[in-house]
């Protein structure tokens, strides 16, 4: 911490300097006109927190190149609380809010925890805030506000005591904020500063525009701990004359003293995640975000891009896959939500579905990248009161908030906001369904906000069979069951009770749609992949692949317990005997590998005219994969027909292995296909 700041100083870390790594906030538009006539001209990524915002962020090199992106969640200049009489917020709630917030996220574990500069950490465990900091937009100059009368820096006057004799609000009776001068504090001495002032303060009480016109009385005092730049700026006369252009040029990053953590940049705020996977165009969704005034979030959606492939296109399974994966980040969510009922926890502090975030990952063993996701929230609310109930079950006012939010990741599409997702619920509360009912009020019919079509971003009717509709049912009384225990109406449930039953539902989503009736499908996919290679070999006087038949109906396999997260992939095995491709002698095949053998051999099959010798190992396109995969079913096996490419060796080598999952990750396991001895039985992986 620098001598006469209170705080520690980012400047180190925001100005350029050769051999090293610098810090910068990005600008919310390259167009100079509008960075001109902005107040706040940095990109904000959100301000839903009512105490922070998260400002988009980035760290380069010293030759320009990006090293990291970051989203900084920064104390607010402006606190968006309402004032209440029983149980008022004060500044001390707020940063006791912080305090907790901070030695909090030193629990999450990495990857989801901040990353903390030198000094932020004191020994007690405490967190330290950061000096007030301004920017001059003609220059690109970070400072610090220095006092107009003798060159320090402004602190944050915290001493109710000075505030009292100053006819000023107290800092711990109140949320208003003063800056002041330590050194010229007393009577007759320096002015006070906010960040707005209103009518009926007392004289000594100036404003944001007034400090930024004293700034030109300032000489050059002790420019070298603010970095106050004026002094020397050949721009002062024009910045402090008659047109007094440093109104527009000089904007405060954050007037007061702030808190501030660091994490990594996530990908997209859960709300917009939720709407692409039910089907949003990126464009379509980022241009509703823009209108209303989320250009930070606006921006993730067009980077992020249109929404990944799902495994199943279209009909009930697509339905189901959806579901399953809403299910799965409410599941997260639930994770996230504080222990205890907490005492006077103003309505802005309760938990909400758009201070989640969605961090994706690269798509790893060939499942669509929306498979691949961890969620995070980022807030101080969850911090900000004592608990005083058992650590097991959240308090009622979080549940409450979980059941909100869990009907609006179901239901909010693009005919439907959530307001009259919240309104339904409402209605429903004071008119419940009878407790016998077999299925959600409204949930089979196509006029309901209840109705299962909504879960697309463009609602419609889909056939639904039985099972899928009974589901869907399930998914909502789950969602109802977590809003009746928030409002006290229905029984206590623990944290691991509602843990466990939305494990139960994802394991019977995931049953639906991964069984179900896939075996009797397998045939058919064969089939037309069979039919494609024949269509694309050459006329080389192959012999066409066999007829694929269906294989006779199997028994249903046991159920998977509930904490069974990972899909079961069913891997149809060769039958036994070694399998010789086309044009290879007998001779030329490997020797069977020997029963303690521990190296798995995969097989890919692919058309193509086999070389007597083994060739080369050529790695498949990324796209070339799933199409030219040959699945072996049970009974006879099908041989490739013969083709201009040439077959992958059996003993080449796999591609690098991805990076380790983060964890929290729900990824699901590598499939790997063996030749086995017990050829033609069905496996499930992920036991």
């Amino acid at each position: 911490m620098s001598d006469g700041i209170r705080g520690l100083s980012l400047l180190p870390f925001l100005e350029p300097a050769p051999g090293r790594f610098r810090l910068l906030f990005p600008f919310a538009s390259p167009d100079p006109e509008a960075l001109a006539h902005s107040s706040f001209p940095f990109l904000l990524v959100s301000d839903s927190d009512p105490t922070a915002r998260i400002v988009a962020a980035r760290v380069d090199t010293d030759g320009g190149d990006r090293v990291a992106s970051l989203f900084f969640l920064v104390q607010k200049d402006r606190y968006r609380l309402g004032r209440e009489s029983l149980h008022p917020v004060t500044n001390v709630g707020v940063e006791e809010a912080w305090q907790r917030a901070g030695a909090a996220y030193l629990r999450v574990g990495e990857g989801r925890s901040p990353r903390f500069f030198e000094g932020q950490r004191g020994p007690d465990g405490r967190v330290s805030p950061f000096a007030p900091l301004f920017f001059c937009k003609e220059k690109a100059r970070y400072f610090h506000p220095p006092c107009p009368r003798c060159g320090r820096s402004l602190a944050l006057c915290t001493d109710d005591a000075v505030l009292a004799a100053a006819g000023l609000p107290l800092y711990s009776g109140f949320l208003e904020r003063h800056l002041f001068c330590e050194a010229c504090a007393g009577p007759g001495g320096g002015s006070f500063y906010a960040l707005e002032v209103g009518s009926g303060a007392p004289a000594i009480l100036r404003d944001r525009i007034s400090l930024v016109r004293d700034f030109g009385k300032a000489e050059g005092g002790s420019s070298s701990e603010t970095g106050f730049p004026c002094p020397a700026c050949p721009e002062r006369g024009e910045c402090f004359g008659p047109s007094l252009k440093a109104l527009a040029r000089i904007v405060p990053f954050s007037f007061y003293p702030f808190h501030a953590f660091a994490f990594d940049a996530m990908s997209l705020c859960a709300p917009d995640f939720l709407a692409l996977l039910s089907g949003a165009g990126a464009e379509a969704l980022a241009e509703r975000l823009e209108s209303a005034g989320e250009r930070g979030r606006a921006s993730l959606v067009r980077a992020a891009g249109e929404a990944s492939p799902l495994l199943f296109e279209s009909g009930e399974r697509r339905f189901l896959e959806i579901l399953y994966l809403k299910l799965s980040l409410l599941g997260e969510l639930f994770d996230a939500l504080p222990p205890g009922e907490r005492l006077a926890v103003p309505p802005e502090f309760l938990p909400s579905v758009d201070r989640a975030w969605i961090a994706l990952g690269a798509a790893r063993n060939l499942l669509p990248r929306y498979w691949n996701f961890r969620v995070s929230v980022l807030d101080i609310g969850r911090y900000g009161a004592e608990e005083a109930s058992s650590p097991g079950v959240p308090g009622s006012a979080d549940l409450s908030c979980l059941g909100v939010a869990w009907f609006e990741a179901l239901l909010v599409n693009a005919k439907q906001d959530g307001a009259a997702v919240r309104g339904a619920l409402s209605d429903l509360l004071r008119h419940p369904p009878p407790g016998a009912t077999p299925t959600f009020p409204g949930a089979r019919d196509p006029g309901s906000p209840f109705f299962a079509g909504n879960l697309f971003f463009e609602p419609g009717a889909v056939p639904f069979s039985e099972g899928t509709a009974e589901l869907w049912d399930g998914a909502l009384a789950a969602g109802w069951s977590i809003l009746l225990a928030g409002a006290g109406k229905g029984p206590e449930t623990g944290r691991d009770a509602i843990a466990s039953g939305i494990l139960a539902l994802r394991s019977r989503l995931r049953e639906r749609m991964f069984e179900g009736e896939t075996p009797a499908a397998l045939p058919g996919i064969l089939d037309a992949i069979l039919r494609k290679w024949s269509a694309a070999a050459p006329a080389t006087g192959a012999t066409p692949p066999p007829e694929s038949k269906a294989a006779p109906p199997r028994p249903p396999a046991a159920p998977a317990a509930a904490d069974d997260f990972l899909v079961k992939t069913v891997v149809l095995g060769s039958p036994p005997g070694p399998v010789r491709p086309t044009g290879v002698p007998p001779a030329a095949q490997a020797p069977p590998a020997a029963p303690g053998d521990a190296i798995e051999k995969t097989m890919i099959l692919r058309p193509g005219i086999v070389a007597p010798g083994p060739p080369a190992a050529q790695p498949p396109a990324a796209d070339d994969f799933l199409d030219r995969t040959v699945i072996l079913g049970p009974g006879k096996s099908g041989i490739a027909p013969p083709g201009p490419e040439k077959a992958k060796e059996a003993s080449a080598p796999e591609p690098p292995p991805a990076a380790e999952p983060e964890t929290g990750i729900d990824l699901e396991k590598t499939v790997i296909i063996k030749a086995p001895p017990d050829g033609g039985k069905i496996r499930r992986h992920g036991r």
